[in-house]
């Protein structure tokens, strides 16, 4: 019998070669979803790619196909507080006009949650994860939401919501773009790390019918430290490789000086604000809100480069549908 005899030096070599192998593997969050393309940031790679660890890939399902026109496009911008927000009853209430089959509708969502089996089992022991945000269970997570309301989905996981590794408790959570239009050539566009990982999602909507041309919309979410300046101005930045589509970002920026804060300005210099109204859009339990009432602005905020032409009107919803912030909705019906 013939027995090989390896070094020392050669088997250290041999299993440094399997260990950046297995580093050069994509991680699990990244795995890839057709449809969806990264667009990471490649400064505090390490420490992205660790919280990465504890989320799972991307979602992008297409709804089922509507024959009619559409006539007017809804867009709603709205942090939904991890499954807090009765989504379904503001449809319900707000959004009548969808019955009619004539009136689309793209929800670009904050602090969306997904559940379930593909959220990761284990988690890396050197990273602390976010504490959990679970305000209303059980509540649909954003894959079982889409298909109730008959809607494409793109969702992207930004963290971990909890260190929960049971299969029926293990949650991420992130920013997700609902639509009854058709959605393609969705984005992830990983932000500068601050606080947490933040992974902002565009993608393309094509209105059905010929009155609304097509467009790209963003939905995002910044910390609420100081790292939402760079956060904002890294998003500003990534806009300009996007295209020459007309452009529509619906966000939480967390801007506790409200319009004066440099994250609002910084989004500002590369895409137009639309006038929503000024009013808080964020409300916390009573027990806070008269505290901060004076120390918080306005923190939810729409931005486009549609055209002057383009009849549109904007407004902020008084009812929070049980989220801990109003809704945006901006209510677009074609050209004058």
């Amino acid at each position: 019998m013939t027995r090989w005899h390896v070094s020392p030096l050669v088997a250290i070599a041999l299993l440094a070669g399997a260990v950046a192998s297995l580093r050069a593997d994509p991680l699990p969050c990244l795995r890839e979803v057709s449809g969806v393309t990264w667009l990471r940031w490649e400064h505090e790679q390490p420490t992205l790619d660790l919280w990465c660890e504890t989320v799972g890939p991307p979602v992008f399902t297409s709804g089922p196909e509507r024959a009619t026109e559409i006539s007017r496009l809804l867009v709603l911008s709205w942090n939904v507080h991890v499954g807090g927000a009765d989504v379904e009853e503001l449809m319900a209430k707000a959004l009548g006009p969808l019955s009619s089959g004539e009136t689309g509708l793209v929800v670009l969502m904050q602090e969306a949650f997904r559940a379930g089996v593909d959220v990761p089992e284990l988690l890396p022991r050197d990273l602390r994860v976010p504490s959990p945000i679970r305000p209303r269970r059980p509540a649909l997570d954003i894959v079982g939401l889409a298909e109730r309301l008959g809607m494409s989905v793109a969702y992207v996981p930004s963290m971990r919501n909890g260190s929960a590794t049971a299969l029926e408790s293990r949650e991420d959570r992130g920013n997700a773009i609902l639509s009854t239009e058709p959605l393609s050539d969705v984005r992830a566009i990983e932000l500068p790390f601050g606080k947490q990982r933040r992974v902002a999602v565009a993608a393309t909507i094509t209105p059905r019918g010929s009155t609304m041309g097509t467009m790209r919309v963003i939905t995002t979410h910044f910390d609420t430290n100081g790292d939402r300046v760079d956060q904002a101005e890294a998003l500003a930045q990534r806009m300009e490789s996007l295209g020459d589509l007309p452009l529509l970002l619906g966000g939480d920026l967390n801007s506790r000086r409200g319009f004066r804060d440099r994250s609002v300005t910084a989004i500002r210099r590369q895409i137009a604000l639309e006038s929503c109204g000024t009013q808080r859009t964020v409300r916390w339990p009573w027990r806070l809100d008269v505290p901060l009432f004076f120390l918080i602005g306005r923190v939810d905020f729409m931005f486009s480069t549609l055209e002057a032409g383009v009849a549109r009107t904007c407004q902020t919803l008084s009812h929070t549908y049980e989220s801990d912030h109003r809704p945006i909705l901006l209510d677009i019906s074609g050209r004058q």
